[in-house]
């Protein structure tokens, strides 16, 4: 029989759940500084970055979010310029005061804005690879991508071993990044008796390459090794080094491959190397979920940048969990250096300098695809 002691108590208990989900959805969000090139060369790639970031925070908060909080991104355009990226670190530390901070697509921005988050906040660097990134950061810092080092002894034993080419030439970005890119390759070739004939620089803002590659194909060399640190850039390059005559090899710098670059680029791309930390043929579950996520959110195809921007998110969600607090940064980062971590681009670690350590895979265009590469 149901009685009114009976009828009170249930109201009572559903006036309880009803507070406790109450006070879950009153928690406030996790926030995350999304720091990247929204304007600029590098735009689309940025989109790219904050879309991947975004199409990961969707995936975690349909689980119920980290500590029962939701995520939440706040997003500012660095431009592709130090300056901007040290001003828009500044606002979100500052003025927003942001839980965290994710950024440094480009080099030379990340090397700027580590030093406005020295020691303040976690800040984790995406698809930087200059070495100084983490070699001169903080005990909060952090960066998912190969260094530029690691990408080039990888990428270069490859070339030696199976390109068979016997002289390169280069384009490369004019800053510290596309001059290191250079003198790597000159050791590491030289050593396999790869004669580099030269190098041409270009600048952020470029869009037409033609002198540059003219003197390039003067040098008749094997091959053209294209350093384009975004897309529009490196589509238009690519392009050009075909429409110029030259019918040698290509080869595709690391981790700039995505769809829309492919696209644009159209047949001179095919049959081009690159690697990569993703590999859009994974059958990776966390990768699937994110891509299927990703799908569902965007029209742009899953890439290697966005796989960068959800994975940082990824790392940052389980750090937080297991140190049980969003701005306990001593816990969080010695959450992230003290295990494996098993995510969209499978199994990473971080050393002692906050530089992650995970596979890096060679990946070619065929059929307009990018696939995994034997």
């Amino acid at each position: 029989m149901i009685t009114r002691r009976t009828l009170a108590l249930t109201a009572a208990a559903i006036a309880l759940g009803a507070a406790g989900s109450a006070l879950a959805q009153d928690k406030p969000p996790i926030r995350i500084a999304a720091i990247g090139p929204l304007s600029g060369a590098g735009a689309f790639d940025g989109q790219l970055a904050i879309e991947g970031m975004q199409a990961m925070a969707a995936v975690i908060n349909a689980k119920g979010g980290v500590l029962g909080r939701k995520i939440e991104l706040i997003t500012y355009d660095d431009k592709g310029v130090p300056e901007e990226g040290v001003s828009a670190a500044k606002r979100a530390l500052e003025q927003d005061k942001v839980d965290l901070i994710v950024g440094g697509w480009f080099s030379a921005v990340a090397l700027a804005q580590k030093e406005v988050t020295r020691d303040k906040i976690i800040n984790i660097m995406t698809s930087s690879q200059h070495p100084k990134v983490t070699d001169e950061g903080h005990k909060y810092l952090f960066r998912l991508n190969a260094t530029s080092t690691m990408m080039s002894d990888r990428y270069a034993k490859f070339i030696c071993d199976k390109m068979k080419v016997k002289s390169v030439s280069f384009i490369t970005i004019n800053d510290d990044y596309g001059r290191l890119e250079v003198d790597n390759y000159k050791k590491l070739l030289g050593a396999c008796n790869i004669e580099v004939k030269g190098n041409e620089f270009y600048n952020r803002n470029d869009t037409d390459f033609t002198t540059a590659l003219t003197k390039l194909r003067s040098q008749n060399a094997d091959a053209i090794y294209v350093s384009a640190i975004n897309t529009s850039q490196g589509a238009t390059i690519y392009r050009q080094i075909r429409q110029s005559g030259y019918k040698g090899t290509i080869i595709a710098s690391a981790g700039n491959m995505n769809p829309k670059l492919v696209e644009l680029s159209g047949p001179a791309l095919e049959g081009v190397y690159s690697v990569s930390l993703f590999a859009p043929d994974t059958t990776n579950a966390s990768a699937k979920a994110w891509m299927a996520q990703y799908g569902k959110m965007f029209k742009n195809e899953p890439s290697f940048i966005g796989s960068l921007g959800a994975q940082s998110v990824e790392v940052l969600a389980g750090a937080i969990e297991k140190a049980g607090d969003a701005r306990n940064y001593d816990k969080i980062a010695a959450a992230l250096k003290g295990q494996k971590w098993n995510t969209l681009l499978g199994e990473i670690t971080f050393d002692t300098k906050g530089q992650a350590l995970q596979n890096i895979y060679l990946v070619q265009v065929k059929d307009k695809k990018i696939v995994t590469a034997n």
